[in-house]
């Protein structure tokens, strides 16, 4: 049974309020406009952000006009330096029944790339005890200015050719033993299309056509990775794959922007506060690799002769094909008031790992679609790498 309350701070929930005695915590936290149960690793491009959440209620059903009365949120560094803890923020038992929008009041701004978390509790007018706390939810910040801290480093290039359909760029690199590996993080900007490999592993299989659809000329999107888990001290390679999207000529005639680029900074900082840094110049190498033509409107041009298993993985030897220097292009920003800045909005998904809906079910009003629940979808079947395949199929009466 499901009550529906409409209201600033009202929500749905049901029987399943109660734990312990006491309320349940919050849910269907949000961090500024991402949905905590539906991101994977949480970037925010913002020193102050804003949090929502929705109220639970007790497991009285005949209640009605439950409000939130208060909330507590508390905010922390995950870095162990003193300059960092500062950030360590308290919203104290805040009366208030404002669960949308609630902004981090902080002394001092959230510092660029740092790891934080959060927690939220709250009172309501059915409860005398507050609710239970929300886990510990992990995010971190992007680099604020990275526009200048991009276009500052001499050492940073867009690279690509002008002679031929360099689709596939690689380097290795070598990761100093001398202290454990705190953080590895990619910012990539992959014009018009891009997939990242570390280590022979594309690094997040479902994420599609990034990055988004922009007036490059005015505005190209960077995406940032974490990938501290694919990283090891030692050798390393990194391997990028590029297409055309909306970049090339086919869309946009004589105009086009020109062939796919690259641009690439991996920051890997260790525990001893040393950083180093694996930046796209001319110390990759690129080729032409199995798609000859790609496009959004026709499709691609696919040669499995070119495969090259392992080209992403370290100590990749390839007799048989051609990997050349590639070349320093232009940046594809060329507006005086062009921006390079980072892509804020969701990724497009596909593939199993994508499947990630919110439903409600009576014994669990606030879950979320997973795997195993891929067969009971109603009106189709979803099978075979996630696509869609129909209950039934029939032929018109005209016959087309």
């Amino acid at each position: 049974m499901k009550i529906y309350f409409v209201g600033y701070c009202l929500t749905i929930i049901s029987l399943w309020s109660i734990v312990n005695g006491r309320l349940s915590s919050p849910f269907d936290i949000r961090l500024d406009n991402y949905k905590i149960d539906t991101t994977r690793d949480l970037v925010i491009n913002t020193p102050r952000p804003k949090f929502s959440w929705k109220i639970p209620f007790s497991d009285d059903v005949n209640q009605r006009n439950v409000y939130q009365t208060s909330y507590q949120i508390q905010l922390e560094s995950i870095e162990l330096t003193k300059k960092d803890q500062e950030h360590k923020w308290d919203s104290e038992i805040t009366i208030s029944s404002q669960s949308i929008h609630v902004p981090y009041e902080g002394k001092s701004d959230l510092f660029p790339s740092r790891y934080y978390r959060f927690r939220i509790r709250v009172w309501t007018s059915d409860a005398n005890e507050p609710s239970q706390w929300t886990d510990w939810i992990q995010f971190r910040t992007t680099i604020f200015n990275l526009h200048e801290y991009l276009t500052s480093n001499a050492d940073l290039l867009w690279i690509g050719s002008t002679k031929i359909n360099m689709n596939e760029l690689r380097k290795e690199f070598t990761v100093p033993n001398t202290s454990p590996i705190k953080s590895a993080l990619v910012y990539i900007c992959g014009l018009g299309y891009y997939e990242l490999y570390v280590n022979g592993k594309n690094v997040d299989p479902s994420r599609k056509l990034d990055p988004g659809w922009t007036t490059y000329e005015k505005r190209s999107l960077l995406v940032s990775f974490d990938v501290t888990a694919n990283i090891t001290a030692g050798s390393n390679a990194v391997g990028v794959k590029l297409g055309n999207g909306w970049y090339s000529h086919e869309q946009h005639g004589e105009a086009a922007y020109g062939p796919p680029r690259l641009l690439f900074t991996l920051t890997i900082t260790f525990a001893s506060g040393d950083e180093m840094q694996v930046l796209s110049d001319q110390t990759w190498t690129g080729r032409e690799g199995s798609v000859k033509h790609d496009s959004v409107y026709n499709g691609e041009i696919y040669d499995s002769r070119a495969d090259r298993p392992g080209w992403s993985q370290v100590g990749f030897t390839d007799p048989l094909s051609a990997w050349i220097t590639p070349e320093i292009l232009p940046s594809p920003v060329i507006n005086a008031s062009g921006i390079l800045t980072f892509q804020s909005m969701l990724p497009i998904r596909a593939g199993v790992d994508a499947l990630h809906f919110e439903v409600s079910k009576d014994e669990h009003p606030r879950s979320f679609l997973t795997q195993r629940d891929i067969g009971q979808i109603q009106g189709a079947l979803l099978a075979n790498g996630s696509v869609l395949k129909p209950i039934s199929a029939w032929n018109s009466e005209s016959g087309k």
